[in-house]
């Protein structure tokens, strides 16, 4: 129960994040209102909150929040304010078209409708994943000098290191399978229909019907 004088929380309050450690688990947070002395446990609004799914961005301590009053016994948090020693993230450059999501580890989804829709996914590691919809649409996947790269026309694979396939089995189906490589090597058999070589050397070589000597 929050005890207050009648009428005292009737407006949009601001308070800040003392806890948000719901002891019940219905995922409200402790707040202390910035015009009262005064502690009380608020939930939190979401685009989405049902039974076993939603959308949860909990304030972290130390926030500002607006809370808004149904009744006076039932504070519901709004939403997170800058102020104070808290700052704009660097990525949240004041364009309409420009929306960007920071967690405080430095993770980012950044999502950008200037010269065709574009997202884009970071983390401070260095890891990138970015989906570019102009000039027919490429998505990214990189790290440092490693990368795939998807466009409507071809895939492109770049790596500094071995690039590793395990399956039982892979299956492959081109017209023409092109490898350029100072050796190509193969461990058990390899069978073919029909092989072309300029030469061929090999501690054993058994010819079958059709060799001609």
């Amino acid at each position: 129960m929050n005890h207050h004088a009648p009428g005292q929380l009737q407006s949009l309050q601001l308070a800040q994040v003392v806890d948000n450690v719901d002891p019940d688990g219905r995922g409200r947070i402790k707040v202390r209102l910035q015009s009262m002395p005064m502690e009380l446990w608020a939930s939190v609004a979401a685009p989405s909150a049902g039974q076993g799914y939603g959308v949860s961005f909990i304030p972290r301590l130390d926030e500002i929040v607006v809370l808004a009053f149904v009744t006076p016994e039932l504070p519901l948090v709004l939403g997170s304010v800058w102020a104070g020693q808290s700052s704009v993230p660097e990525d949240a450059t004041p364009h309409e078209d420009h929306y960007v999501v920071r967690t405080p580890a430095g993770t980012v989804v950044e999502f950008d409708d200037s010269d065709g829709p574009k997202v884009e996914m970071r983390t401070q590691s260095g890891y990138r994943i970015h989906i570019n919809e102009s000039s027919g649409g490429e998505i990214t996947i990189e790290r440092g000098a490693q990368s795939i790269k998807l466009t409507p026309t071809e895939i492109n694979i770049d790596s500094s290191g071995p690039v590793n396939i395990n399956s039982s089995t892979v299956n492959v189906s081109a017209a023409m399978v092109q490898v350029d490589a100072a050796m190509s090597k193969f461990s058990g058999v390899v069978q073919a229909d029909t092989i072309i070589a300029t030469s061929v050397v090999g501690t054993t070589y058994t010819p079958g019907a059709g060799n001609i000597w």
